[in-house]
């Protein structure tokens, strides 16, 4: 682990703040071209991209203050002082920036669908920016394990999952689904907002399996908290493609011969 990049004097550059920052960056700027390629005007994506970010930090932090509570117990000030206890959640980001993008983009006239899509094209590049950040700091810390290849990690991971490298190949597979989605959905002119729905369920499917790899405080009835939160993002996300994607059109003609093989059968 290289939890300092470098350090010039007694200041020192952190691996995780540097990367946490290149990944901001990565998702302003791809979620910025996403929303102009789709005509939004300049002002709008400002404050969308802003209040955005502004949130997801606060909620991320609150998150992870309620989650790790002893580390707080002792005095306030750690929770705004986070270059003394630092400590951030994930998930706890991604639903208050999703909460506040979805929210915004109604206040400002914005098509909804416009800022899924754009969000689900930004998102999978910043995260393995991130990724890289969280495994020089080692911030997430991986299950024990006997596999030999995972020990070869020796003076890097030790003994431990490589847990930041399955996420890092899990987004660089969504970021190649989504990219291709997103290319067949300009061919055959999907509504919009189906490319962003398509994100969470993939985003879910990956990032559940890989929590058991991780080490955890917070369980409830055999799975970990984050887990639970990919449950709740993936039932929506279902229930948001069974909307927007088509679902019904889909269902509605099957359940109709189902239906009338019924009436006939009770008739």
């Amino acid at each position: 682990m290289h939890p300092i990049l470098f350090a010039i004097g007694h200041f020192h550059v952190y691996s995780f703040s540097i990367f946490l920052i290149l990944a901001w960056l990565v998702w302003s700027f791809l979620f910025w071209k996403s929303l102009r390629s789709d005509g939004v005007d300049e002002d709008k994506i400002f404050d969308l991209t802003f209040y955005a970010t502004i949130v997801a930090f606060i909620v991320s932090r609150a998150v992870f203050v309620y989650f790790h509570w002893a580390l707080f117990a002792t005095t306030f000030l750690k929770i705004v002082a986070i270059w003394v206890q630092p400590g951030f959640s994930l998930y706890g980001a991604l639903i208050g920036a999703v909460m506040t993008l979805i929210l915004l983009s109604r206040q400002q006239k914005v098509r909804v669908g416009h800022v899924l899509d754009a969000f689900a094209l930004s998102l999978p590049g910043a995260l393995f920016v991130g990724l890289i950040g969280a495994l020089l700091d080692g911030t997430t810390v991986g299950k024990l394990t006997n596999l030999p290849w995972a020990i070869r990690f020796v003076g890097f991971v030790g003994r431990r999952h490589p847990i930041e490298v399955y996420e890092m190949i899990a987004m660089l597979v969504v970021a190649t689904v989504i990219g291709y989605l997103r290319q067949q959905s300009i061919q055959k002119k999907w509504p919009y907002g189906v490319v962003g729905v398509w994100f969470f369920i993939l985003f879910c499917l990956l990032m559940f399996p890989l929590e058991f790899f991780k080490e955890s405080h917070v369980y409830w009835n055999s799975l970990s908290a984050n887990q639970w939160v990919l449950v709740a993002l993936f039932a929506e996300a279902v229930g948001a493609f069974y909307v927007r994607g088509g679902g019904r059109e889909l269902i509605r003609p099957i359940a109709n011969k189902i239906y009338a093989k019924f009436s006939k059968r009770r008739s």
